[in-house]
């Protein structure tokens, strides 16, 4: 039976999914167990090849909050969020991805927030990253005052996409998420945000945030680097799109590639040890074999046994 929702539609969730079968069920449900009912949950799936469309019929069928969207080719993440803050009825639009898990007064207290702060065209918060069990969760604390975030921006990104709340209409009006930034859609975005309005991350945990290894492997990091040197050109200085590209790829054959590759190994294998998920680590590292010395390679599934 649907549930029956006649109230008004105070905030939008866009939940963009490709092949999130496996965890796509505990996305979904930590939305629809928040302590505020007054939402809908735009779940648009990407031509997914697993068993996400079913699931979301299933849900869909229950709960009339649901606006699920089922496309017939792959367009790609930019593409499908801009897609779902087009569809979207109220102006206030939070992010979630299949793989992560919002706390129940997440959505209330990001919503009234903006309410008593206007000025905020985006809002996140703090996270959790999620352990092998609950308890093991550790927080994350990020840059929350706008001028730190802004500086920090220069730098990195430092906002969570799936945690954040954006004003819609300040988004539309940016031009959305720009395809052309593969892999650092979002930190493009809040760069450009970062010009006209200030952005904001709640100094409490309001996600859950899953590490996925799921085809992860440190030459896709370094091809993500080299967009996230794209987004941080763009905001720097303002000229034609083949400019741009020749300044990104500049500055990624500047890099030491063999340092940049051996921290990410390091830092990643790191945290998946310290949310007690081994299994991921040890899989992680052998993921990572063919991109890392041997040295490094030994040192790092060493510290992962002692862990």
């Amino acid at each position: 039976m649907r549930a029956n929702n006649m109230e008004s539609v105070k905030v939008s969730v866009l939940l963009p999914v490709y092949n999130g079968g496996l965890t796509l069920s505990q996305a979904i449900a930590s939305i629809l167990s928040q302590d505020m009912s007054e939402f809908e949950l735009i779940v648009i799936d990407d031509c997914s090849t697993d068993n996400s469309a079913s699931i979301i019929r299933q849900y869909a069928d229950k709960d009339s909050r649901i606006n699920p969207i089922f496309h017939e080719v792959n367009i790609g993440l930019a593409r499908t969020l801009n897609e779902g803050l087009n569809l979207a009825k109220s102006d206030f639009v939070a992010r979630i991805d299949h793989d992560d898990e919002s706390l129940p007064h997440r959505l209330r207290i990001q919503l009234d927030y903006m309410h008593r702060h206007p000025e905020f065209a985006v809002v996140g918060s703090y996270v959790y990253h999620m352990g092998a069990k609950q308890e093991f969760d550790r927080l994350v604390e990020l840059p929350s005052e706008a001028e730190q975030i802004k500086q920090t921006l220069l730098q990195y990104n430092c906002m969570y996409h799936p945690s954040v709340m954006m004003r819609r209409d300040k988004i539309l009006e940016l031009g959305g998420y720009q395809a052309e930034f593969k892999n650092a859609e979002d930190y493009d975005l809040w760069l450009r945000v970062s010009k006209l309005y200030p952005l904001m991350n709640i100094s409490e945990p309001l996600l859950r945030y899953r590490f996925s290894i799921t085809g992860q492997t440190l030459s896709r990091k370094w091809e993500q680097l080299f967009y996230v040197y794209l987004a941080q050109a763009a905001h720097e200085v303002e000229v034609d799109f083949e400019s741009i590209y020749e300044i990104a790829k500049e500055r990624l054959e500047k890099t030491d590639k063999k340092y940049f590759l051996t921290q990410v190994a390091t830092g990643t294998a790191t945290e998946l040890s310290r949310l007690k998920l081994w299994k991921d680590a040890v899989k992680l590292i052998f993921q990572f074999f063919g991109d890392i010395d041997f040295k490094t390679f030994i040192r790092l599934l060493m510290d992962v046994f002692k862990s």
